[in-house]
């Protein structure tokens, strides 16, 4: 039986035979993360031209379209994920190709854009400039910067875009903001050749919500194709759910693993095949410009030993860590003083039924986006049986209350939810917050996961969506704690309310529902992810 064609991207951009570069390397980048690349050249050439005589040339506006016309009737402006828009020599190249975005994104609303706009760079000694006519340097600008759902100019190409100053990390982020503003909605910015002090090169990454840079030692050869690198793996993990700056340290990673490679080889070309592509690796850390100290946030999970924590720094200074605690105000008074915690456990009980049935209003809104994994959310007690310590006891002061039975799983926490009610005041809510793993995973790669959490498959998705978000393999993979203390789904699904309270903190987690009501105790009934 064959299996199911890999999704595709299409590459606008250029062919060079016998250099990684351009689209060539991009196509290599993209098929060993598991993409079928198509590329459309906008030149064709033996070689890159700084080696000398390139060979080849444009390829003419007429065999451009003609290309296009070719991947359209083939139907991939319907079936097609993404497109990378790069390198192009003509106005005339750079309209079509504007114009085969819009057919491709009317025929399929979801397809994401990444514009790497090649334009020049600024020189080892800062003579460099434009290596394209200005004339389509301009038309990228007016025309392809708007189609953009990401970006990923480099210092010299961002201040020619924004006709704004970049000469340090506050007028960058000021210019990455405005030619942001320009692309679409929600779109994402990846500035490269970022120097945020002496010896370190990197990327600021910008969203709607935040901003951070990623630094790596600069090194004294910098080969060609590093740019075209960066930009089809950063395309290739978006693609795959990451968020953005998690998406682009994987990319950083990359690129620095490459460049390690070909200088320890003394290659004179980046070492760009499967073998390579596919090396595991941890993601680069984002850094916070300016913070000298960290800032976390902490995902917990409930265990056989207590409660079992990831610690996230938001400025990037340390990595992720993970830590065991014996119940929850421990884990509150860690002296990390996370300023935010998700933990997987209710929040806020009602003291009588909803009147729409089914637990309260969060627990069945979450359900609803669960779909098959709808049965990893069960209904919390009502506060009068909270005080019961047996099943059966529960059992009655739930139903004496208006409720409903109580399933064991519910009540075998009845332990640490007390712990957390015992703690938990209105006043507290600006760092407690109530999460679930399931709807995490479902908010980071945008749909339920397939297997159960305990299962070998489900295990090897949540560790690939985990690690796509930026938590380093080693903190999960091999489980470091004996079993009978912490399971390895615990840790796991500490991992996802880690990264649930990331999100939280930068404003972008959802909430359910979005005006929560709350018990009689003014506790917040509500779930984030």
């Amino acid at each position: 039986m064959i299996p199911p064609a890999p999704p595709s991207v299409i590459v606008l951009s250029s062919h060079v035979a016998a250099s990684q570069v351009g689209g060539t390397v991009s196509q290599s980048v993209l098929a060993a993360a598991g993409f079928a690349p198509s590329l459309a050249p906008s030149v064709v050439m033996g070689r890159h031209p700084g080696l000398g005589a390139p060979g080849g040339g444009a390829v003419s506006d007429a065999l451009f379209s003609g290309v296009l016309d070719g991947l359209r009737a083939h139907g991939l402006t319907q079936r097609c994920a993404g497109v990378l828009a790069g390198y192009f020599v003509s106005v005339e190249q750079v309209r079509r190709a504007a114009r085969f975005i819009d057919e491709a994104r009317a025929a399929n609303p979801d397809l994401f854009v990444l514009v790497d706009p090649i334009l020049g760079d600024a020189g080892a000694d800062g003579a460099g400039g434009l290596f394209i006519a200005e004339s389509v340097a301009e038309a990228i600008n007016d025309t392809l910067i708007a189609r953009a759902d990401a970006l990923t100019p480099n210092v010299f190409e961002l201040a020619w875009l924004t006709g704004a100053a970049t000469g340090d990390l506050a007028s960058i982020e000021a210019a990455a903001e405005a030619l942001r503003r320009r692309a679409r909605p929600g779109a994402r910015i990846a500035v490269t050749s970022v120097r945020p002090q002496k010896g370190d090169i990197g990327v600021l990454v910008q969203t709607d919500s935040q901003t951070g840079v990623l630094a790596r030692a600069e090194q004294p050869r910098i080969p060609n194709g590093v740019g075209d690198v960066f930009a089809a793996s950063w395309l290739a993990a978006m693609l795959k759910g990451a968020g953005a700056t998690a998406a682009a340290g994987l990319a950083e990673a990359r690129v620095a693993d490459l460049i390690a490679l070909m200088q320890a080889d003394r290659a004179s070309e980046l070492p760009v095949h499967p073998r390579v592509l596919t090396r595991p690796l941890a993601p680069l850390r984002p850094r916070r410009p300016g913070a000298t100290t960290p800032a976390w946030v902490l995902g917990l999970d409930g265990a056989k030993a207590g409660w079992v924590g990831v610690f996230w720094d938001l400025n990037g200074i340390e990595a992720p860590h993970a830590r065991v605690f014996a119940n929850f105000a421990d884990a509150l008074a860690a002296p990390q003083r996370a300023h935010v915690i998700a933990v997987d456990m209710p929040i806020g009980f009602a003291d009588a039924p909803d009147l729409d049935g089914g637990g309260r209003a969060c627990e069945r809104l979450a359900r609803a986006r669960l779909g098959p994994r709808r049965s990893a959310i069960f209904s919390s007690p009502l506060r009068p049986a909270l005080s019961a310590h047996d099943y059966d006891e529960a059992q009655r002061l739930n139903r004496a209350a208006g409720g409903p039975g109580l399933s064991k799983q519910s009540f075998h926490l009845f332990t640490r939810m007390r712990e957390i009610d015992a703690v938990m005041s209105p006043a507290l809510e600006g760092c407690v917050h109530e999460s679930h793993p399931e709807l995490v995973f479902a908010a980071l790669t945008g749909a339920p996961m397939a297997e159960n959490k305990k299962s070998a498959q489900g295990r090897t998705d949540r560790l690939a969506a985990l690690i796509a978000h930026g938590l380093p393999e080693a903190l999960l993979e091999p489980h470091p704690f004996a079993r009978g203390r912490v399971a390895p789904d615990d840790l796991v699904d500490a991992g996802a309310l880690a990264l649930a309270a990331t999100r939280i903190a930068s404003g972008e987690a959802i909430r359910l529902p979005d005006e929560p009501p709350r018990d009689q105790r003014g506790l917040r009934m509500a779930i984030f992810a």
